[in-house]
């Protein structure tokens, strides 16, 4: 689901009478879906910042990157999320990609779960528990040598968000709906530079029963523009860099008087670096957190990623205060 935490939005504008005014006022900061699977890097790209707009290839989540791939992938990934304030979360995901017959290009298919470990205190005064289940697809081909297209979808996403107050349980829950989609493109002019850019637009539909006050429907539109570009200026080494612009539009809640809209602005910068045969090193930066990882090769057709990021929800800081993620996963190639 496109707003795990942004169905926390939900719920504490329904819950406004027993949680800190601060937070009323800074709900802009959970807007930022950075627990998205459309908008979550593989673990290759997270070691280097989370830049992949412009990087071809599974390693990046431009469909378009899709494009180059003519082998099937299998990749199952393990994320952690240690939250100061608030539950730890683990992920897991898995991603099959293979190459379409007669019509050309890859396809991806990837299945995502989300879970917190318990129901801790974070710093909007209260407990919450949450998890969330996606179903995403994802297609690339190129049009000429030089250019390539991609188109995505995540034809299923659910979340629920339990938020715990002193006059009762706040149950919120999202479900994506019919018309969001992803949208890619790369250009190769030359055969050491990449440029893609991205195109998000989601649309989730959220609701929430609070006890005391009845339900709250309400639906979110995000549109999220990304350019991104890589260089390779030598045999084994990687240079990625994105930018993200978008902006979050939803009704009020009924009382609350809140901006409709929450702007993003967000850059990935990111290394790759092979040093041997059998490993490569990643560092990188990602909405000013510092990140960093490696890949294992063990066999020709079988590596082994790690990933970490200091500072991994920037943009959720309000609410789960600084975020460490460790990211690890074994791809295998036929």
């Amino acid at each position: 689901m496109k707003r795990v935490i942004g169905f926390l939005a939900c719920a504490v504008l329904l819950g406004t009478a027993v949680l800190p005014s601060q937070a009323q006022l800074q709900l802009g900061g959970l807007m930022r879906d950075e627990y998205a699977l459309g908008l979550t890097p593989t673990i290759k790209s997270a070691g280097m910042g989370g830049a992949y707009v412009g990087v071809e290839g599974t390693q990046s989540m431009n469909p378009a990157a899709l494009s180059i791939v003519d082998y099937m992938e299998a990749a199952l990934t393990y994320g952690n999320y240690d939250h100061d304030d608030g539950p730890m979360a683990h992920r897991g995901r898995l991603d099959a990609t293979l190459p379409v017959p007669y019509i050309g290009g890859a396809a991806r298919l990837m299945l995502d779960r989300v879970d917190s470990e318990s129901d801790d205190m974070t710093l909007l005064g209260a407990p919450i528990e949450f998890d969330a289940s996606t179903l995403g697809l994802q297609y690339g081909r190129n049009i000429t040598d030089w250019w390539a297209v991609g188109i995505g979808g995540y034809p299923y996403e659910k979340a629920n968000v339990d938020m715990i107050t002193p006059g009762g349980t706040i149950d919120a829950d999202a479900l994506s709906q019919i018309g969001s989609f992803q949208a890619g493109t790369l250009f190769r002019p030359h055969e050491q530079v990449s440029i893609g850019a991205q195109l998000i637009y989601i649309i989730d539909e959220l609701e929430a029963d609070v006890p005391g006050a009845g339900e709250w429907n309400d639906d979110y539109y995000i549109s999220y523009v990304s350019l991104g570009a890589s260089y390779r200026p030598f045999e084994g080494t990687l240079l990625a860099v994105d930018y993200w612009n978008g902006e979050i539009r939803g009704d009020q809640a009924p009382g609350v008087e809140l901006g409709d809209d929450t702007d993003v602005d967000r850059w990935n910068i990111g290394i790759q670096q092979r040093m041997c045969s059998y490993f490569d090193l990643r560092v990188g930066a990602n909405n000013g957190g510092f990140t960093t990882g490696f890949s294992i090769h063990v066999l020709e057709n079988l590596d082994i990623d790690y990933a970490y990021v200091n500072q991994a929800l920037r943009d959720k800081e309000m609410v789960f205060g600084d975020t460490q993620y460790h990211g690890l996963s074994v791809t295998y190639r036929f």
